[in-house]
């Protein structure tokens, strides 16, 4: 906790607002990115998770993304605590107890059944919740669009996930990060889908992570005047 809090406040100290003309000045770097994103999608990740859409058995993948889903709920708990939203909290840890014993370690997911749902936080979340500016628009190699304080939140949970996986041996560790990356992209399939389809690509991913991100910061809610 105290190691979250350091870098909320070096955040808050050391970032400026970036001005709504200038939110991607570095736009020819992370159009390179972009690409080499692409190329590495087009050639090795979208069709292995075709493939994975189409020779998976649906029960299995709903087990998979269920279990994931459930590690997602602790972090997204943790989340929850740090932006002081005991309500959501209570309902979240709620969903881990139901899914963890009921749900047989998370492979159903029982507690949705039952009316409790959330909404996944994550710790760039968190940040912006506690007023750190979004920085700069950055594109990350592998991992996709994302801004500055969005890339600090990334490592925190990419962190968090290897501390709750770390009793598990090294091809065990490699398996599970391997579906459950597999398994989000399956779930953008659509989206990209559409992306390939616009003038420009890049612009339409830009477009779509910004405008999500502010409505996952806002819970849904944005303020109707902020950018």
């Amino acid at each position: 906790m105290k190691n979250l809090l350091v870098v909320l406040l070096f955040f808050s100290m050391t970032s400026a607002p970036v001005l709504a003309d200038d939110f991607d000045p570095i736009e020819d770097v992370n159009r390179v990115t972009y690409s080499f994103n692409e190329l590495f999608d087009d050639t090795i990740f979208e069709p292995l998770s075709r493939a994975y859409k189409r020779y998976i058995p649906e029960f299995a993948q709903t087990g998979v993304r269920n279990f994931f889903g459930n590690l997602r709920d602790v972090q997204t708990l943790a989340n929850q605590i740090i932006q002081l939203k005991p309500i959501d909290s209570a309902n979240t840890l709620g969903r881990i107890i139901v899914n963890t014993s009921i749900g047989v370690g998370g492979l159903f997911d029982v507690s949705s059944s039952l009316g409790l749902t959330t909404n996944d936080e994550d710790f760039g979340q968190t940040m912006a919740v506690w007023g750190v500016p979004a920085g700069p628009y950055v594109v990350l190699p592998f991992l996709g669009p994302s801004t500055l304080r969005d890339s600090i939140g990334i490592f925190v949970d990419i962190s968090s996930d290897a501390n709750m996986i770390n009793k598990m041996d090294g091809n065990e560790f490699i398996t599970a990060n391997t579906l459950s990356t597999i398994d989000k992209r399956v779930e953008l399939l659509p989206t990209t889908d559409l992306f390939d389809q616009s003038d420009d690509p890049y612009i339409a991913m830009r477009s779509s992570y910004l405008q999500n991100r502010r409505f996952e910061i806002f819970d849904g809610n944005p303020p109707i005047d902020d950018f």
